[in-house]
């Protein structure tokens, strides 16, 4: 049989384990290496993302006839349209899950742990207000333009249809539809 050497394990060598294995525990302590890493606070950001998130789904819930209508023109064979209407319905419900888990952030968190859930609402609630406004009012406001303001929105449009390469002319959306 071989012989090991055995010697007993001091605290010198317990900490240049501990260095070795987690050196942010080894140079700050048990206090700073065992909190979590905080989130970046990005409210605008959040909001935005409300915005658009809650635009798209509110378009979806809307319009439904009219994404029907449009799933009849195509060549999408008839069998399939029973998964686009359930990928529509479980969109809303995953997005009414999402709105209330961060009601409850909000409600629950103190602090800065919640600015993030904020963010997102108040872009949600705003989403809600604009789809609440009729479409005569968007047609005013865009007829009060003068001659300059609509030569730069279509110079604007042209710059980038000329960098870009997209003609986005004859698109339409699926919100313009239902109007």
């Amino acid at each position: 049989m071989r012989a090991y050497a055995v010697r007993k394990v001091t605290h010198a060598d317990f900490e240049a384990r501990v260095r070795r294995i987690d050196p942010q525990f080894a140079t700050q302590g048990a206090a700073v290496a065992g909190t979590p890493a905080r989130t970046s606070k990005r409210p605008l950001v959040s909001g935005l993302c409300g915005f658009l998130w809650a635009g798209v789904v509110i378009a979806v819930a809307r319009n439904q006839p009219a994404i029907e209508a449009s799933l009849l023109q195509g060549s999408l064979p008839e069998q399939y349209h029973v998964y686009i209407f359930g990928a529509i319905a479980a969109l809303l419900a995953v997005s009414g899950v999402m709105v209330m888990m961060h009601l409850l952030r909000v409600v629950s968190r103190r602090g800065s742990a919640r600015s993030n859930s904020a963010g997102l609402l108040a872009g949600i609630a705003a989403a809600a207000v604009m789809s609440l406004i009729p479409a005569h009012v968007y047609e005013t406001g865009l007829g009060l333009l003068d001659e300059n303001s609509r030569d730069m929105i279509v110079s604007a449009s042209n710059s980038v249809r000329a960098t870009s390469g997209l003609d986005i002319r004859g698109a339409t959306f699926v919100t313009a539809l239902g109007n």
